[in-house]
């Protein structure tokens, strides 16, 4: 028995040593068919489409003044504008002072004497203008903006003037420049000579009234342009996109991770990682962005340095999307401040009315920093048809307002055509419209479309 039982280890022992070599033998024939585990890939984001200041505060347009109160005008768009922004920065202005206008004064620089009108969206910082222009360092200009530079040739000198223009504090100052009157004349106005004929609005204060005796002969005018003849725009009819969620969870917040969604009542939807938030209407396709933290600044800052925050802060979050210009900046409440960039389409700024406004962004800071803000979630993308139409005139505007007793016609304080908005839910429809605005009224969108003849237009649709 006890022969028997080794036998049988010696047995199975040897056994396991074969099947330990065969299964070795196995794993160095038979290699297993690995897969490699690939590091992680992250999308990065979708670039976006940042500007600088200077981009954002250009001229809305450019005036040629003739005499015998003969003007033109280009907008951007146009050749002529392009070359005076590209002389721009070689203008120089040196020797600034205050300067009083009178009613007869106004009348000769601007409907007599050869000149250019440099006309800007609003009311700008000087230090963001000495972004365009150069001025002298020792220059101390008295106004807290302005919104025109008008170079004028004043023949008794031979010299070239500059004035500067602040609508809102109704304040000239004027300047000596390094523009010589051959370049006014054979270059500058020589340029603008073919551009649309342009019929010159003045809006004068009733407290400039020259009949008036407290007014001491003193006066400001407030001017817009119509033109004289129909001109040519084109309609469009673009697609477009919607912002998606993750990319805004990504514009605005940190860390994505910790952000919850909340649901109101209304059907808005709230996103917040218990600081920073985003309102979401989706309905409007727009969003509101709040940041109450507020870091307590030392130092005062300026007007353009709260610009700069505003333009700096949409470059990093989300982008322009389309071309945007500055519209306005203004004191808001509780000392903030309210900036308004407009978007435009081409020379035209778009306008919005109903539920989906696409035309803004809007925001609220306080000592430079954004604590609220207002954007449409849609991007324009390419244009699917365009369409060639013929423009009202100044005055077949002004005659279809007065047939329709839409306004008193002297009362009008601006006019000026933009694009405006209709959204579909397959594209966004932009129409050529002329903006009117009377004080104490709601702004008048007047489709710009003209008859076949020339003849009366359509009134509001």
């Amino acid at each position: 028995m006890k022969r028997w039982l080794e036998t049988a280890k010696t047995v199975i022992l040897s056994l396991l040593v074969i099947t330990s070599f065969c299964l070795t033998g196995m794993i160095w024939i038979n290699q297993p068919n690995l897969q490699f585990i690939e590091p992680a890939k992250y999308t990065e984001s979708k670039p976006v489409l940042e500007k600088s200041l200077e981009k954002m505060i250009t001229p809305s347009a450019v005036v040629f003044h003739y005499g015998q109160d003969r003007h033109t005008k280009a907008v951007a768009t146009d050749g002529q504008y392009s070359m005076i922004m590209r002389e721009m920065p070689r203008w120089i202005f040196l020797d600034f002072t205050p300067y009083t206008l009178t009613h007869e004064k106004w009348e000769e620089i601007a409907r007599e004497k050869l000149g250019l009108e440099v006309r800007f969206r609003s009311n700008l910082p000087l230090s963001a203008v000495g972004r365009l222009v150069t001025f002298r360092e020792e220059y101390n200009i008295r106004l807290m903006g302005i919104d025109r530079i008008w170079l004028y040739h004043e023949p008794e000198e031979d010299l070239v003037y500059a004035l500067f223009l602040s609508g809102e504090e109704e304040k000239v100052m004027r300047s000596r420049t390094s523009i010589s009157p051959k370049d006014l004349r054979e270059s500058y106005l020589a340029n603008g000579n073919q551009m649309p004929e342009q019929i010159m609005k003045v809006v004068i204060p009733a407290k400039y009234n020259t009949s008036d005796p407290e007014s001491k002969g003193y006066s400001y005018w407030h001017m817009y342009y119509l033109p004289k003849h129909q001109i040519r725009m084109q309609q469009f009819r673009f697609s477009y996109t919607t912002v998606p969620t993750e990319q805004l969870m990504e514009a605005y917040f940190l860390d994505p991770t910790l952000v919850r969604q909340i649901m109101e009542r209304d059907k808005t939807v709230i996103y917040t990682d218990g600081s920073r938030s985003i309102q979401v209407r989706s309905e409007q396709k727009a969003i509101t962005f709040t940041d109450p933290a507020y870091q307590q600044r030392i130092l005062p800052i300026t007007d353009e340095e709260k610009l700069q925050s505003a333009v700096s802060f949409v470059n990093k979050h989300l982008g322009w999307l389309d071309d945007y210009y500055l519209e306005d900046i203004k004191k808001s409440y509780n000392d903030k401040d309210s900036i308004t960039f407009r978007q435009y389409i081409g020379a035209y700024p778009l306008v919005s009315k109903g539920e989906k406004p696409i035309d803004t962004i809007e925001i609220i800071s306080e000592a430079g920093q954004v604590v609220t803000m207002s954007r449409s979630m849609l991007d324009l993308e390419t244009y699917i048809t365009n369409r060639d139409l013929t423009v009202m005139s100044g005055p077949e505007l002004y005659q279809l307002i007065r047939d329709k007793k839409l306004a008193n016609t002297e009362e009008i304080s601006n006019t000026y055509l933009a694009y405006q908005t209709f959204v579909s839910d397959d594209y966004i429809e932009l129409i050529p419209t002329w903006v009117v605005e009377v004080p104490n009224q709601p702004t008048l969108l007047i489709p710009a479309k003209s008859n076949e003849g020339g003849g009366r237009a359509n009134g509001l649709e």
